[in-house]
């Protein structure tokens, strides 16, 4: 078994921007996400509707130079206006060429 280096980006964010987050990763080239509701408490209190809306985990495995596009998008353009905060970690996979686009 070969195991091959990659990056896992996961966010948590408003259900609000699932779609439109979801949609925009995929355009920065990676090859799929999961997502899933999620709970938790933090620092940040502003929310988009209010703050009882639900929120969501999502989770890209990509090469690296996808996993900063990600966050840099993220960052910029959801950080000041939403409860988002996401993050990035070295992982190792099985059939890493799953998870890289291929040319078109």
């Amino acid at each position: 078994m070969q195991l091959y280096p990659l990056k896992l980006v996961t966010v948590v964010a408003e259900e609000v921007l699932k779609d439109q987050m979801v949609n925009k990763i995929m355009e920065l080239g990676a090859t799929g996400c999961s997502y899933h509701p999620t709970q938790g408490t933090g620092s940040r209190s502003a929310r988009h509707n209010d703050m009882f809306s639900e929120n969501f985990q999502l989770k890209v495995v990509c090469p690296q130079d996808v996993a900063e596009k990600i966050l840099t998008y993220i960052s910029h353009h959801y950080f000041e206006e939403y409860a988002v905060v996401a993050w990035i970690a070295d992982v190792q996979v099985v059939r890493g060429s799953h998870y890289v686009k291929k040319p078109t």
